[in-house]
């Protein structure tokens, strides 16, 4: 208890109220002053708003700027309107007139101005950021309306080429956490007190009342509550005479995390910056929990009567903090960098004479540090040519940039570890951050790199040349690209500024980049090495490159800050990553004719289908490259060669989008530049893509629905199952009806593409598809008829039998289905349970009959009723079960006669059919047919489908009509 006390007595009796009206006058002369800093880098229009801001918020005037109702709150505390503030009131209204009210009470606490302004690092182009500190007693209504007020002044700053954002804040809130985002540096969650701590060394008290963290010594702020309210109770400060905002004696671990992970995804457009940040939140968290603020070191220096106000100032005391603690380290390099971040934000190119007539207070002071770090003018020009700087220097640096960040990364992770801190951000501002910095930086096979905008301006190159290089495998090229014109024979004189496997992937590097534009002449070369090889000859030429590149150019974002700046709306990044631009190009660098142009010759067919062209049937899509453009601003690319380029395309564009939970589609574009039949291709493959998105994403047919497409001669079956794609080969008409015949776990009808199989039987038995009915086809074949059935799942069974009529054809087959469907209803556990809940009952499927014509070349189906006749076949009934060595066996049983397997082996056949053919009074050896079929025992999937029952019907059948041919 002592220990906690003593340092409170310290503060009674070492502070009176003399010494705290200087210590105030003190920080009042520095805030003052760093004022008149401000004011210097304002034109004349721009200083009138700072000047009249406190007036603005003091008076509620109709004809000054922000006003917006008599209603609306105003009037700051402490404050009076001098002479100069009135006569500038009436330089924007001459109406404005003011008359001291003692007993109105002001509604606005203080009014500071923060950020970088008064510091070395303002420019003619800083923001004025300002906190509006307002009494906590305002309602909703009213915050509202100071909220217009703001929002006015706003706009009418933006008359006089300011820019100014103003934050409404309430001291006791800022404590609890709850404020309007503070800043651009300002995170939601993720700080508190390092947001604080920022304040306290860069806020500029513009009017109202100074902050009670001012009069409390800095020896005191590990008890910083008990001593504001010692200072407060006894009255050694007026209650009501300072603002509150907390102390920051100690800074969480779980702050530096937060901190670190915000800097990192603020370097995507302000890299020096951030790192010059995350640097500093290193520093703070090796030193925690006895990190020392700066904040806290500048209240120290204006204690010890230390106002230099360049050493005092904010950017300056950063950077000596840093050089102390990296020279300290022996870390050369990264203090290397801090400096050049530091010269970049100052932002005075110190080998340009100045712009006015004297140097600025900014220039001077650069000038001196500058001279401490040794740095020569070489050095100096070349950090002033960065919006010069080529391509090459800007990656050279990026990579310096890259591996801080990196660093700074590894040793958030390392800390939060060491200290169990979590980060101190909410989970939606953590989802958000975490998702844009994997959008950012996260490497990816196919992800497009891109060079950081916030390095340098890279500008697009006069002329670019592609060429493919030898790679690091024996007889391996790369396609590379170079900033100059190069004829392929001698040695280039720069280095690729890009390699890559295939040619889109390094010319969209190029336009993302902002490397290539409209005026950027494009060259192909071949090298010799490579063009020796045919194999490895690219056939692109400089015209269909410059289509590609224009293609490009008018549909793909330029930049990653331009497509994230429209990409930072938050709802974007709290929904997962999906594809909202995906562009295909088919045939880069390849004539799907060129054999056949090579010799003058043009293949004429009425076939002119471009995956099935011609007699041959020649695929004409062998190469398609793939770009897409996520949601979260992710530029990757993919490249697709081969004869099965297109359905690997497919599936993985089916894949990137699950029909049961994508939010929408994303922009499909489609482009063809070959040589060849290049608008047919185009339109051949969009047409395809199209009626495959109104197959899986119109909501008219479930994932389960099988699209058969053909493609020169072979099928392609594809499907959704367990929530991915699939494709199933079929390499012919035999081998696709029987991968259609396979079980389905749930009603999966079939589409064909357009030109698949045209006017066959099998386009006729799809057309006449419908959920839940069990469809019967028949075509006839003199002693034969071919039967296909279509279950309640969309299972497509087919067989060959003896075909005698109609009705010896149909009935067993009616009979044997309603079996099935009887025994299915009478075993399901609906059935068992008593329930009657059933979508469908078993029992009540419809089944429906067609005879499948041909004529003039085409198959239709033809509906058939079954005529009602008295059935004289008799019962034949098999039972599946297993032996004791776990083997398939049947009983089968005529009418009521039993022919086990088990008893009779392989003779069951034989004796079955001897049988039937004794209960036939002219012995006929017509086919014999099953009525009913269990498989209650055999069957083990979850759904059991007529498909089931029929491959066993079809076996056992022929087997007995075998025998039937041969028993005596």
């Amino acid at each position: 208890m002592h220990a906690e006390t003593k340092p409170l007595e310290a503060a009674d009796q070492g502070v009176d109220r003399k010494a705290l009206r200087l210590i105030r006058q003190r920080f009042q002369q520095v805030n003052d002053a760093r004022l008149a800093r401000t004011r210097l880098a304002l034109d004349s229009r721009q200083q009138l708003l700072l000047d009249v801001l406190p007036l603005l918020f003091h008076v509620n005037h109709p004809m000054l700027p922000g006003y917006v109702s008599h209603r609306t709150p105003h009037g700051v505390a402490s404050y009076t309107p001098s002479k100069a503030d009135l006569a500038r009131g009436m330089q924007l209204a001459r109406s404005f007139t003011w008359k001291r009210n003692p007993h109105a009470e002001a509604a606005i606490d203080s009014l500071f101005l923060m950020g970088s302004t008064g510091t070395v690092a303002q420019s003619d182009s800083s923001d004025l950021d300002i906190w509006v500190c307002h009494v906590p007693e305002l309602d909703s209504q009213q915050l509202a309306l100071l909220r217009q007020r703001c929002d006015a002044i706003t706009a009418w700053a933006a008359t006089l080429g300011q820019e100014v954002h103003f934050f409404l804040m309430e001291g006791k809130k800022f404590q609890l956490g709850q404020r309007e985002g503070a800043s651009g540096e300002d995170c939601g969650s993720s700080q508190h007190f390092l947001l604080l701590d920022e304040f306290y060394r860069t806020g500029l008290l513009l009017a109202g009342k100074p902050p009670i963290w001012w009069l409390v010594p800095p020896d005191a702020e590990q008890h910083y509550h008990e001593v504001a309210e010692l200072l407060r109770s006894k009255r050694f400060i007026p209650r009501n005479e300072t603002i509150d905002f907390g102390g920051i004696g100690h800074i969480p671990a779980g702050e530096f995390v937060g901190a670190g992970i915000w800097q990192l995804y603020k370097a995507i457009d302000s890299p020096y910056k951030s790192v010059i940040k995350l640097l500093l939140t290193e520093l703070y968290a090796r030193d925690y929990p006895q990190a020392e603020p700066l904040s806290l070191s500048y209240k120290r220096a204006i204690y010890a009567k230390a106002v230099d106000l360049d050493e005092l100032d904010p950017y300056v005391m950063m950077y000596r903090r840093l050089e102390r603690y990296l020279l300290q380290r022996g870390e050369l390099d990264r203090l290397e960098l801090v400096r050049r971040g530091f010269y970049f934000k100052v932002g005075k190119s110190l080998t340009r004479a100045p712009t006015g007539r004297t140097r600025s207070w900014q220039r001077q002071l650069l000038e001196r540090m500058v001279a401490e770090w040794g740095w020569r003018r070489v050095q100096l020009q070349a950090l002033d040519a960065r919006p010069h700087w080529s391509v090459p220097r800007v990656q050279a640096e990026q990579k310096e940039v890259a591996r801080e960040l990196t660093n700074g990364y590894r040793f958030l992770q390392d800390f939060a570890r060491r200290t169990q801190a979590d980060a101190l951000i909410n989970s939606r501002d953590m989802t958000v951050l975490g998702r844009k910095l994997y959008a950012a930086f996260e490497r990816r096979a196919g992800k497009v790199e891109w060079v950081n905008p916030g390095i340098a301006p890279v500008k697009a190159q006069p002329v670019l040349t592609f060429t493919q290089l030898a790679g690091g495998r024996e007889n391996q090229f790369t396609w590379a690209v170079l900033p100059q014109h190069w004829n392929g024979q001698e040695a280039p004189s720069t280095q690729p500024l890009r390699r890559g496997k295939d040619l889109i992937s390094v010319l969209t590097w190029c336009h993302v980049n902002g490397i290539l534009d409209e005026s950027t002449r494009l060259r192909v070369t071949l090298n010799p090495a490579a063009a020796a090889d045919p194999a490895l000859r690219p056939e692109v030429s400089e015209a269909e490159l410059q289509q590609i590149a224009r293609s490009l150019l008018e549909s793909l974002p330029v930049h990653r800050g331009d497509w994230l700046a429209d990409a930072e709306h938050p709802d974007r990044f709290l929904s997962p990553n999906r594809p909202v631009v995906v562009k295909l190009f088919i045939n880069v660098g390849v004539d799907p004719l060129a054999e056949m142009r090579s010799r003058g010759l043009e293949r004429l067919s009425s076939q002119t289908d471009s995956l099935g062209y011609s007699g041959l049937r020649e695929n004409l899509v062998l190469a398609v490259d793939q770009i897409t453009v996520t949601s979260w601003g992710e530029v990757s690319t993919r490249s697709y060669v081969g004869p099965f380029a297109l359905i690997q395309c497919l599936r993985d564009y089916l894949a990137a989008l699950p029909p049961e939970r994508h939010p929408g589609l994303p922009q499909l574009q489609i482009h063809c530049h070959c040589p060849t039949r290049a608008s047919a291709i185009a339109a051949r493959v969009r047409q395809l893509f199209d009626e495959i998105i109104a197959c899986y994403y119109s909501g008219q047919r479930p994932p389960s629905t099988r699209y058969v497409l053909e493609i020169q001669r072979e099928f392609y079956v594809l499907q959704w199952l367990d929530g991915q794609p699939t494709v199933q080969r079929a390499t012919s008409q035999k081998a696709l009806l029987e991968q259609l015949g396979r079980l389905q776990r749930q009603y999966s009808p079939i589409v064909l593409d357009r030109y698949c199989l045209p006017d066959s039987a099998l386009a006729a038995i799809v057309q006449q598809a419908r959920a839940g009915a069990i469809q019967i086809f028949y075509q006839r074949r003199d002693l034969t008829a071919e039967v296909s059935v279509l279950d309640e799942m969309g299972s497509l069974y087919r067989f060959t039998t003896p075909f005698r009529d109609e009705q010896t054809l149909l009935q067993p087959l009616n009979q044997f289905i309603q079996s099935t469907l009887f025994r299915r209803r009478s075993e399901s556990a609906d059935f068992a349970g008593g329930t009657h809940e059933v979508v469908l009952q078993e029992s009540d499927r419809e089944i429906e009959y067609y005879e499948l014509v041909t004529q003039n070349g085409r198959t239709h189906a033809e509906a058939r009723a079954l005529a009602p006749t008295a059935s004289n076949f008799f019962n034949v009934q098999a039972i599946a079960d297993y032996d004791h060595q776990g083997q398939l066996i049947f009983t089968i049983y005529c009418d009521q006669t039993e022919f086990a397997e088990l008893e009779l082996g392989e003779a069951l056949y034989d004796t079955v059919a001897r049988s039937i053919l004794a209960r036939r009074h002219s012995r006929e050896r017509y086919p014999c047919y099953l009525t009913d079929i269990d498989l209650s025992r055999r069957v083990s999937e979850p759904t059991i489908q007529t498909a089931h029952y029929l491959r066993y019907k079809q076996r056992l059948e022929q087997a007995l009509n075998e025998a039937l041919q041969r028993v005596e």
